[in-house]
């Protein structure tokens, strides 16, 4: 068998196409799909994420989810309880039609998540971090002013900024507060470059995730997939436990389901990983992906969660081994193979107290997978896959 081209081959002239987190719908307006009929073709999709925008304090974790707008209107950003209960609306951009991105965390060291949001084609590359109020906390450009390809972001602490004792599992002692970064991946038209900003927008981290040539754009993902623990000298204090840190995770958004897993925590970029979600040479697998990474089964090591552009296809990947575990399809239901984009998030997607819930098993709570279409309509709700003990999320159905 002939081993397939990497992302290096994948080389394209993309300035007048839509990124891959957003496609044109191919169904009719009468399809319904999560009770909500689909948009026109050529606008709408969501993109989605998940994080605790509002703390309540104590041991109680009630998160919520947020909705960004795919290309079409005027980009809007909705916060909601995981009941669906709209709590705030925004205008990140004002003006501004062709489809946000966007990602949750702690960017700010402040025991909150805020909201950072991009635009994911047709404009500039500039990063914005609000609170869930819609309040501009932060603004940076990503890129040289002039690019206009879009962006793709994550949120995870993939650098070395915070004491690893602070975040890994079951740590005594003091903590020391904890950042996330704000990751950035060019979404089309430029080499295929990554970069890791802190939450004002100075730069940490920049590089090539593929061969220079690829001009196909890339996603971004975080996770801490490494499941390695720093054994303790008897008498010593606990060591750094590198599983604290989230690995980076990147794939080809177009032509290639090419994934690659890079540590970041020790300085400059280690490739972990290079891998392809699909088999290659099945032509029907030659799209970029979409990608999410979290916890969902309780067991330390993160899944990945690959989409196939072009399909409803997810695959459910054990980051550690990179054993399949499972595919299926987010959008099963409606007709003409909907949705072609599935905009993934992990998160906890319960509202519990870890010390009397059943959702929190000893060593961290499962985590749940969020699916929203690329290509479907900007007011939709996220489907949920629920992760369960030593049982990942997809495995177990909405």
């Amino acid at each position: 068998m002939s081993k397939p081209p990497g992302a290096k081959l994948a080389v394209e002239r993309l300035e007048d196409r839509t990124v891959p987190t957003y496609l044109p719908s191919p169904a009719s307006p009468n399809t319904v799909v999560n009770g909500v009929p689909l948009s026109v073709s050529g606008s709408g999709g969501a993109s989605v994420a998940i994080g605790d925008l509002n703390p309540e304090g104590g041991n109680v974790a009630r998160n919520e989810y947020v909705i960004a707008t795919g290309p079409g209107g005027e980009g809007t950003v909705s916060v909601f309880s995981l009941l669906g209960i709209q709590e705030n609306k925004f205008v990140p951009f004002p003006g501004f039609r062709g489809g946000l991105n966007v990602a949750v965390g702690d960017v700010l060291g402040d025991s909150r998540a805020e909201i950072v949001v991009v635009a994911a084609t047709s404009g500039p590359s500039q990063v914005g971090v609000f609170n869930s109020s819609g309040q501009l906390l932060a603004s940076f450009m990503a890129f040289d002013p002039g690019f206009t390809g879009g962006l793709n972001v994550a949120v995870g602490n993939v650098s070395n900024d915070a004491d690893p004792l602070a975040i890994s599992n079951g740590s005594p002692g003091p903590q020391i507060q904890s950042k996330a970064e704000i990751i950035i991946g060019a979404a089309a038209g430029i080499t295929p470059h990554v970069k890791v900003f802190d939450g004002g927008g100075d730069l940490q981290r920049s590089f090539f995730a593929f061969d220079q040539a690829y001009r196909g754009g890339v996603v971004v993902a975080a996770a801490s997939i490494d499941t390695t623990r720093v054994p303790r000298i008897p008498g010593q204090p606990r060591p750094p436990d590198t599983n604290g840190y989230a690995e980076l995770i990147v794939g080809a958004a177009t032509n290639v389901p090419h994934v690659k897993v890079y540590s970041l925590w020790q300085g400059g970029q280690t490739e972990l990983r290079s891998f392809y979600a699909f088999d290659f040479n099945n032509p029907a697998n030659r799209g970029g992906v979409t990608l999410a990474a979290g916890n969902t089964d309780g067991n330390r090591g993160a899944e990945i969660y690959v989409g196939l552009v072009g399909s409803s296809r997810v695959r459910v990947i054990a980051g550690e081994s990179l054993t399949v575990l499972k595919e299926l399809s987010a959008f099963p239901d409606a007709p003409l193979n909907y949705s072609r984009v599935v905009n993934m998030a992990v998160g906890n997607t319960g509202q519990f107290d870890p010390f009397d819930d059943d959702s929190f098993f000893g060593n961290g709570t499962t985590q749940d997978l969020a699916v929203v279409a690329g290509d479907g309509p900007p007011g939709q709700q996220p489907r949920y896959f629920r992760g369960l003990p030593n049982s990942a999320a997809g495995l177990n159905g909405p």
